[in-house]
């Protein structure tokens, strides 16, 4: 008996296969090639900033005994260092914004006494890192932070929000 041999048809499976494959291969390459190109790994020179900051609404025997200068501040999300408090921090009643039926908005002092007293702290804390090639500043050289982002941080007494009001080159 002869057997003959059949060949075998390409289908539509096996080209989706081949081109899923090449796709895949191409994606690798092209991804070890930019990075290898990058300054990924290359060593950054951090360098000294200033950040001035606002927090809002927070308790005034917070503010008057945890918002010490020379006090070292982290960033919650990564658990990593970001600045030390200086000197120069502004103390002031918490204002209050209200929506009026006409659209209008007011703002009203904090009237509480006691541990209820609300305050708002402005200051400023020395933090290195660099500003990258958009001109976006990085702290440590990985975490970007801008005017009006909100970041928050912790010391080994509380944890705050902090509205960021400028960052300028020491």
């Amino acid at each position: 008996m002869n057997e003959q041999k059949q060949k075998r048809k390409l289908g539509a499976l096996d080209v989706f296969i081949i081109v899923i494959a090449v796709a895949l291969v191409a994606g690798i390459g092209i991804r070890f090639f930019l990075t290898r190109n990058s300054n990924v790994g290359e060593k950054v020179e951090l360098e000294e900033y200033i950040v001035t900051f606002k927090v809002m609404d927070i308790r005034d025997s917070s503010a008057q005994n945890y918002f010490t200068p020379g006090i070292n501040f982290y960033v919650d999300q990564d658990d990593s260092f970001f600045g030390t408090l200086q000197e120069g921090l502004t103390v002031t009643d918490a204002k209050k914004y209200y929506y009026l039926d006409s659209g209008e908005v007011v703002s009203a002092l904090n009237n509480a006494t006691g541990d209820l007293y609300r305050v708002d702290v402005e200051g400023s804390l020395k933090v290195t890192g660099v500003i990258d090639q958009y001109g976006k500043f990085l702290l440590n050289g990985n975490t970007y932070i801008a005017e009006n982002r909100e970041v928050k941080v912790y010391n080994k007494y509380l944890s705050v929000v902090l509205l960021i009001t400028s960052v300028s080159k020491v």
